[in-house]
C-alpha cells in the first residue's frame, strides 16, 4: 500500500517543539471496516487531506491495544489533539491511553473495602480526543448522536465542537487467575452475562468467517438457547442490593448496543450517571423474546424481569458460575467487576449531534 508524506509520527520525536506539540495526531486503525480503512486510506487521503489542519501527522495502529499505548506516549509527551480514527474498539483503545489507569492485580472479594480511586489521573489535563467512526457498526457514535463517519466526519473535523463527557471505570476480574483484576475506561457500555458471551463467541467465528453479520447470528445461536441465568448480588451506590438470576446486566453511559437495541433509554453522557439495566430470570428460548424486548421504553416499569437503576457505582458479584464481560463491544474478562462514573472527566471533539 502507497503511504502518504504524513502517514508516519518519527519514532525519533523524543523532543517535540511547541509547534508539534499542537499537530493533529490521527490514530487510525487499518483493519476496522473489515480492513477496508487501511485499504482504502490512500483514495481516502487524497480526498479528505485538503479539509485537514496543515499541521497533523497520521500513524496507524499493528496490534490490540496500540492505541491506548501510542495515545499514552503521545500525551506523555505533549501533544493534545488525538483523533480516534476506527471502530468503537479503537476509539475505547485511544480513550483509555488518557488515563493514567493503574493495574490493581488484587482479588476483589469485598466491595466496599476494594479501593477505587476518587478521582481519575488524565496522562494531559489539555488533552483532546476527536471521534472519527469509521467502523462496521459504530455504536458509539450512534450514542452520541452523530450523523456521519470515515470520509464524511474526516471531512468535518475542523468544524468539530468541543464537549465532555462522562467515562466510567470498570475494574474486572481476570478470566485465568482471579487474583488479578483489569482497570478499563468504557465510553458507551459494559454488557455483562448472555450479551458479552454472544459478543465472546462471535469474535471467535469471526477469526475463521470475517462477516461481522454471520457471525453475529452464529454467536446469538450457539448461546441463546442454551444460556442459563447465573445467581448474583448486584450492589448499587453500596445502599441498595439486588439478589437475582440475572441473565445479562449493562452499564451504560450511552443509549445503545450493538445491533441498534437502545438499551438505556435515559442514559446521558453528560449527567454524571451510570443507566444500569438487568434482565433477570429468563432461561432457555426464554432468553430469546426477553432479549429482543430491550427496545428501550421511558423506564421499562412494565417489565417484570427488565429492571432499570441509575446511580454513580455498581458492584457485580456472583455467586455461581464464570460470568463473561464485555466493554464497549471488546470482551475483557469475568465477574465480580466494580463500575464507577466519573462525570464530565474527558474532553472530545465530534460533530455537532443530533438526538438519538
Amino acid at each position: 500500500m502507497k503511504r502518504s508524506k504524513n502517514k508516519v509520527l518519527p519514532n525519533n520525536d523524543t523532543t517535540p517543539s511547541r509547534n508539534k506539540l499542537d499537530e493533529l495526531i490521527l490514530l487510525l486503525n487499518p483493519n476496522s471496516q473489515g480492513g477496508n480503512t487501511g485499504k482504502n486510506w490512500v483514495a481516502t487521503y487524497n480526498k479528505v487531506k485538503d479539509f485537514l489542519p496543515k499541521r497533523h501527522k497520521i500513524i496507524f495502529t499493528k496490534k490490540a491495544n496500540d492505541g491506548m499505548f501510542i495515545t499514552r506516549k503521545l500525551l506523555s509527551k505533549g501533544y493534545k489533539n488525538i483523533v480516534a480514527v476506527g471502530g468503537d474498539g479503537t476509539i475505547n483503545e485511544v480513550a483509555n491511553g488518557f488515563f493514567d489507569l493503574k493495574p490493581k492485580n488484587k482479588q476483589i472479594i469485598d466491595h466496599v473495602k476494594f479501593k477505587i480511586d476518587s478521582r481519575l489521573k488524565p496522562i494531559n489535563p489539555k488533552g483532546v480526543m476527536w471521534v472519527v467512526p469509521s467502523g462496521t457498526r459504530n455504536v458509539f457514535g450512534r450514542s452520541l448522536g452523530l450523523q456521519h463517519q470515515g470520509n464524511e466526519s474526516l471531512i468535518r473535523l475542523r468544524h468539530m465542537k468541543r464537549r465532555k463527557i462522562d467515562v466510567v471505570e470498570a475494574t474486572v476480574t481476570d478470566r485465568d487467575d482471579p487474583s488479578v483484576t483489569h482497570n478499563r475506561i468504557v465510553l458507551n457500555a459494559a454488557e455483562i452475562g448472555v450479551g458479552a458471551e454472544i459478543i465472546d463467541r462471535s469474535k471467535r467465528v469471526r477469526g475463521k468467517i470475517k462477516s461481522r453479520l454471520i457471525s453475529t447470528v452464529a454467536g446469538m445461536v450457539a448461546t441463546l438457547p442454551s444460556y442459563n441465568s447465573n445467581e448474583c448480588d448486584i450492589v448499587i451506590d453500596k445502599d441498595k442490593k439486588i439478589s437475582s438470576r440475572m441473565t445479562m446486566g449493562i452499564v451504560a453511559n450511552g443509549n445503545f448496543l450493538g445491533g441498534g437495541f437502545n438499551a438505556a433509554p435515559r442514559a446521558n453522557m453528560s449527567d454524571g450517571m451510570l443507566d444500569i439495566v438487568i434482565l433477570k430470570n429468563s432461561g432457555s428460548f426464554k432468553i430469546i423474546d426477553k432479549f429482543f424486548q430491550l427496545k428501550g421504553t421511558s423506564s421499562y416499569k412494565y417489565e417484570e424481569d427488565i429492571l432499570y437503576y441509575q446511580a454513580s457505582k455498581v458492584a457485580f458479584l456472583p455467586k455461581e458460575s464464570t460470568v463473561t464481560v464485555s466493554l464497549d463491544g471488546e470482551t475483557i474478562g469475568i465477574l465480580p467487576a466494580i463500575f464507577k462514573i466519573y462525570h464530565n472527566a474527558l474532553t472530545i471533539k465530534c460533530e455537532a449531534s443530533s438526538p438519538p
